[in-house]
């Protein structure tokens, strides 16, 4: 199973590219690197017959049956979050390969959170690209032309000072060095022509998110989840969660968001929608919108609906205990 992808709210790394759930700012502190797809165009004899779905704090799982009436290609495009580039090289994904990916990341871009597709149950290649942010503004092709990674690996130095003297200055006029450090985002989408035949045809991709961790949290007061805080309206996060979490605040909390995408040429709406959240343990919590969602295993809450397109961004908060010898350790927490 991979790795839970780790950035810690509060601390060094900028959180610029953060996509905030439906709903409210919560506070300040992340809502999870959001991830946006897939998004694609379907044309007037498809539908998506159904959709689900199935999130944990250390999985994303999203599920299309679509319908075809007659054989269809259609274009899809999965965009991953954007990265800061001093990020760990565990969630970039540099694998010990330093600046020769840095400098290819464009034509083969990083798979930095195990993207897969899956096509009535057959794996799917994908191709795609990787591109460099800065504020807003695309400077892969600038950062290339002079000769400058977009990525690099932590455990190495970085190659910055050792570029040419012109370079430098390049770099440093135009705000793209802090203290020796880029100050620009990677990002990489990936993309595939699907071909439907008649009939139904269904589609699973599976990613790794990226969790942002809830650090400073002065659980005496914790105003985002007071009734009316930030948090409480983000998340739906009812009187039964929040008096739990006071019982015993010793908690860890996580946020992840996924980003879905408007549907501009669905047409149509997805006949049956499934989401799914798994809080990992029986001791843990989770909070969600929306409020309805019934509680279905002792670590599963489920919630359907008819007729109806997703198109809002997903997030969800969970609490997560600490284990049984920590408890034993702390018994007062």
């Amino acid at each position: 199973m991979p790795h839970a992808r780790w950035i810690a709210v509060g601390g060094a790394i900028a959180l610029a590219a953060v996509a905030a759930p439906a709903g409210a700012e919560d506070g300040g502190r992340g809502a999870g690197y959001a991830a946006e797809g897939p998004a694609f165009d379907l044309p007037a004899d498809m539908r998506v017959e159904r959709q689900e779905m199935h999130v944990a704090l250390d999985s994303i799982r999203l599920v299309y049956v679509f319908h075809a009436s007659t054989r269809r290609t259609v274009h899809f495009r999965f965009v991953l979050p954007a990265m800061p580039v001093d990020a760990s090289p565990d969630a970039i994904g540099l694998d010990g390969q330093g600046e020769v990916a840095g400098l290819a990341a464009d034509r083969r871009p990083l798979n930095y959170l195990d993207l897969s597709v899956r096509v009535n149950g057959a794996p799917l290649a994908l191709s795609g690209r990787g591109r460099a942010l800065h504020r807003g503004r695309d400077v892969t092709r600038q950062l290339l032309d002079a000769a400058v990674p977009l990525l690099y690996h932590l455990d190495e130095e970085a190659p910055w000072r050792r570029l040419p003297a012109r370079t430098q200055a390049m770099l440093d006029a135009d705000g793209l060095l802090v203290l020796d450090t880029a100050d620009w985002s990677y990002q990489a989408d990936f993309e595939w022509d699907q071909r439907f035949e008649p009939g139904d045809t269904r589609v699973e991709i599976r990613y790794v998110p990226v969790a942002d961790y809830w650090s400073d949290i002065n659980s005496a007061e914790f105003p985002e989840i007071a009734p009316g805080g930030p948090a409480t309206r983000t998340y739906c996060i009812d009187d039964a969660l929040r008096r739990a979490y006071f019982r015993h605040p010793a908690y860890d909390l996580f946020t992840i968001a996924h980003g879905w995408v408007a549907p501009a040429g669905r047409h149509g709406r997805t006949a049956h929608y499934r989401l799914v959240v798994d809080k990992g343990a029986a001791a843990n919590m989770v909070a969600f919108c929306p409020a309805a969602a019934r509680k279905t295993a002792a670590t599963t809450f489920e919630w359907s609906a008819a007729d109806v397109t997703p198109d809002r961004p997903f997030g969800a908060l969970f609490f997560i205990a600490p284990d049984k010898q920590e408890r034993e350790r702390n018994p007062d927490q």
